[in-house]
């Protein structure tokens, strides 16, 4: 890659530089020559020059004097047309505004050129970083993470340069140029004059641009040593308090900030000494130009127009602003040399680590069908877990399935990198079936030996579209349905990964807690409203009717907070959200009329002096802080000095400060919920209040509020809750144990009987994935738990059927008896297919359902396990090196799990029926 932007620009989009460097001085030259001849016979017509009684004037005559020797007489390049003096104004400014709309179309022309180049430079530039980064390995990882910041920076630096980098010196030499030729037309005399005027120029104007860098320099510095200088002075503050230094730390800092302001004085000065060329050659340059207008020389030369000489002054204004635009691009050009420079340097060494593995692809051919997988005199090193396997010598016949036994640090999940060819042997060679996995492509590779290993990536997106990460026809961000091509089938794989892995559970669970789409079809929320009705009447049949606390406009909802009885509704947006109910005014003014406010505050303050009695003995991290208290760990403080200084709901503190603590309290107030903290502070009366208040706030509600709460409706889906809320039109009533399974276990019975379980599963899948809420390792619905998140990893990777899957992802964060459970559905899913799964060291495979190859990692090795069949020998004479025995009939993994599977089928359907 190239190391100066500039060149990296020109080889990125030559034809677009080239084309607006043909198009800016092919017309835009010509143009300003004909803008400078229009000025000169302007100018030359106001000082009416021109005789009394003269024939009429040549308008844009162009004639170029020649010396002496060559006759004497001048070029004549254009006769002109002769106007009469009356005209030659109004020709002149004509011309002039022509001149200035065509060279405003020709930059705009120009400009959409330069702006094309540059999108082709970026994108150059990011498919370097691109195939540097995805030809990276395991080892290359810190390289790949620096050059993707490197990239960003360059990109910062270089803004502007990738367009017009190569467009700006030609443009500075094209005015250069045309200022000389200019003057060569007026008088050759003025020729040198005006080189020298623009040396001069370029030689003030560089002066000035180093100076300013430099002051620039020292006024970052000095910027830099105030800010440490005060940060410092935070950190003594405990100091200054006890020993009593303010005078001294004054000192001290005012000794600093004088250090550094005198640096910055010796900048200033010279910078102002820079200015005084610039603004002296403001006066010279003109001067000198008169100046040789009027010399004479020992013989009588021509003499110079005042029109001639108003277009060389022109075209050397034109090339000054040229030059000085040339000059600040070289400056930020030497500002983005170094980003480029290490892009080079991290990409040429990412490119080298590469090299041996692409020439081992160039020879190789494609994958094999299938046959053994073997580790010959392997050594391998981990950089990311620090785990390292020497000496190994291991013959895997595939399809087969394999165990590797060992806990982490132990080596087993290095193994099974290097058996699925993501971790390159340092020594040795991995093979299968005689094919060095180094030689295969990557892709190639991914597609038929299929990998779950390393800490599982999620990414933005809808939960399908993690699970089928990698398609390239959703890679646009579009999510597949019936018409998608193979859809069928599609949706077999999805069904089969999604019941293996147990992901059915949790993609049912997200498709109850989401929020109904706002544009929801009519067909899906009639049959919403319906089921309410028949999942009340199954409630009633099971006498479990109690466990629901049903949404209804005259009764007080006890599973709900104040808040949200009060709303009645979910918020739409942010105005009435629960951080914001209590500050808003609208909430106020029904509060005061409702005569609650001085109730909630004393309630909240009741509130507030119970959760700090209660968490007094809690660390602000414990997980019951964050459970169960009304305010967050970082309020605790403020909360209890609340309640010190204000023991009484009475006498607050006037103005703004008493404000805040009232609305503090009347929000604690809002999030408390009776049944959850249960703290005595809601009695019947107090019920019938706030459906009162309820009732007012639906009532003058405004017209401008009117979408920001969307109130329950016993006749309508209610948009902004949840589905789950929505079919139980309530909320579960937590007093009896086992409440929700049950209220769950009934409701999907009847959204089965009723075709809906379907599209429960839809919202599931469409519901979206935040990856960082989800690797925080928080439950929750924009969260997952350690297990689902290998889950996800390990789905993809089914729904590709590769023919070898290799999972190796810890799956210590459940127990023995789970992990086994779930490994013989994969084993059952995968049957007839190579397996390879890595085990904490307490599990034992079961006999009964022996694996075909059980291996051990201990410290820096892998042996045989005691007691299970020898490695090679046994598998091969039970599978054969390409798959079962002859006249062995291998079970279809679609037949194996169709009994677990074809309720998940019947409920995640992408196909029509």
């Amino acid at each position: 890659m190239d190391r100066d932007p500039i060149v990296f620009a020109w080889r990125s989009a030559k034809r677009r530089h080239a084309a607006a460097i043909a198009v800016a001085l092919g017309l835009g030259g010509p143009l300003v020559g004909l803008g400078l001849l229009a000025l000169r016979d302007l100018v030359d017509e106001l000082l009416a020059l021109a005789e009394p009684g003269r024939g009429p004037i040549h308008f844009l005559h162009l004639v170029v004097p020649l010396p002496e020797r060559l006759g004497g007489h001048g070029l004549t390049l254009m006769r002109g047309w002769p106007l009469p003096e009356s005209a030659l104004t109004l020709w002149a400014l004509g011309a002039l505004i022509l001149v200035a709309l065509a060279l405003a179309g020709l930059g705009w022309g120009v400009a959409r050129l330069c702006v094309r180049a540059q999108a082709e430079a970026v994108r150059r530039l990011r498919e370097v970083a691109e195939d540097a980064i995805l030809r990276s390995g395991p080892a290359a990882r810190d390289d790949a993470r620096a050059l993707a910041g490197q990239v960003g920076a360059a990109i910062r630096a270089a803004d502007g340069l990738l367009a017009v980098g190569i467009l700006v010196p030609a443009l500075a030499a094209g005015s250069v140029l045309l200022a000389l030729a200019v003057a060569a037309a007026v008088a050759p005399r003025l020729v040198a004059a005006a080189g020298i005027s623009l040396v001069a120029a370029a030689l003030a104007r560089q002066l000035l641009i180093a100076r300013t860098e430099r002051r620039d320099d020292q006024r970052r510095l000095e910027g830099a040593a105030l800010e440490r200088g005060l940060t410092d002075l935070v950190r003594r503050l405990p100091a200054v308090r006890a020993h009593g230094t303010t005078a001294f730390e004054h000192a001290r800092l005012g000794h600093v900030a004088e250090r550094a302001r005198r640096a910055l004085t010796e900048t200033e000065n010279d910078l102002s000494r820079a200015r005084a060329p610039a603004l002296a050659l403001a006066v010279l340059v003109p001067t000198v130009m008169l100046a040789a207008a009027l010399w004479q020389a020992p013989a009588p030369a021509a003499p110079v127009s005042a029109g001639g000489l108003s277009a060389v002054l022109g075209a050397l204004a034109i090339a000054s602003s040229a030059v000085a635009a040339f000059l600040r691009q070289s400056r930020r050009r030497r500002a983005a040399l170094p980003a480029f420079r290490e892009i080079a340097r991290a990409t040429a060494s990412l490119e080298a680590r590469a090299r041996a593995p692409r020439r081992l692809r160039s020879q190789s051919e494609p994958l094999p069908d299938g046959g053994p997988i073997v580790l010959a005199n392997v050594a391998a090193y981990d950089p990311a877990s620090g785990e390292r396997l020497i000496g190994l010598d291991l013959s895997l016949p595939m399809p087969s399935h394999v165990a590797i036994l060992g806990d982490r640090g132990s080596g087993s999940r290095v193994l099974a990198a290097l058996i699925a060819g993501q971790l390159e042997p340092t020594a040795g060679a991995v093979t299968y079936a005689g094919t060095d996995l180094r030689s295969v492509e990557p892709a190639e590779r991914a597609r038929r030996i299929a990998y779950a290993g390393g800490e599982p990536v999620l990414m933005s997106g809808t939960l399908l579209q993690n699970l089928l990460y990698g398609d390239p026809a959703f890679a646009d961000g579009s999510s597949p349905d019936a018409s998608t091509p193979n859809a069928r089938e599609l949706e077999e794989r999805l069904v089969e990964a999604l019941s293996v892995t147990g992901l059915d559970r949790l993609v049912y669970g997200r498709g109850l807690a989401s929020v109904l789409p706002r544009r929801l079809d009519a067909a899906t929320a009639a049959a919403i409203v319906e089921t309410r009705d028949a999942l009340r009447a199954a409630l009633a049949a099971d006498h479990a009717a109690h466990l629901i606390e049903p949404f209804d406009p005259a009764r007080y909802n006890r599973q709900a907070t104040v808040g949200e009885n009060i709303l009645f509704g979910a918020p739409v947006g942010s105005a009435f959200s629960e951080a914001r109910l209590a500050g808003h005014p609208f909430t106020r003014a029904v509060l005061e009329a409702e005569g609650l406010t001085r109730p909630m505050t004393e309630m909240g303050l009741a509130i507030a002096r119970a959760t700090v009695e209660i968490f007094s003995d809690l660390p602000d991290d414990h997980p019951l802080f964050d459970a169960f208290s009304l305010f967050p760990a970082r309020e605790r403080g403020f909360f209890e000095d609340l309640i010190a200084r204000q023991p009484e709901a009475s006498g607050w503190r006037r103005g703004p400060a008493g404000q805040r603590d009232r609305a503090r309290l009347i929000g604690l107030c809002l999030r408390y919920s009776e049944t959850r903290h249960r703290f005595g502070l809601i009695d019947e009366a107090m019920e019938a209040r706030l459906v009162a208040a309820r009732r007012t706030f639906a009532a003058l509600l405004p017209a401008s509020l009117t979408g920001s709460v969307e109130f329950y409706d016993p006749g309508k889906v209610t948009a902004a809750a949840s589905l789950e809320e929505n079919l139980l039109f309530g909320r579960v009533a937590g007093a009896e144990a086992g409440a929700g399974a049950r209220v769950r276990t009934l409701m999907q019975a009847v959204l089965r009987e009723r075709g809906l379980e379907r599209t429960v599963y839809r919202f599931g899948l469409a519901s979206q994935v935040d990856p960082r809420a989800a690797e925080s390792g928080l439950a929750g619905r924009d969260g997952f738990t350690p297990f689902e998140r290998t889950a996800i990893d390990v789905a993809r990777c089914l729904v590709r059927r590769p023919d070898i899957l290799v999972v190796g992802l810890a799956l210590d964060d459940r127990g023995a008896p789970e992990v086994m459970a779930g490994i013989e559905r994969l084993r059952a899913a995968r049957a007839g297919r190579g397996l390879v799964v890595c085990l904490p060291a307490e599990c034992r495979p079961d006999e009964a359902a022996p694996f075909d190859v059980v291996l051990r990692a201990e410290r820096t090795t892998v042996v045989r396990a005691g007691g299970m069949p020898d490695v090679a020998e046994t598998a091969v004479a039970e599978s054969g090196p390409f798959g079962p025995p002859a006249g062995a009939e291998a079970v279809p993994s679609s037949e194996v799990v169709s009994s677990s599977t074809e309720p998940v089928r019947d409920r995640t359907r992408l196909t029509p029926d």
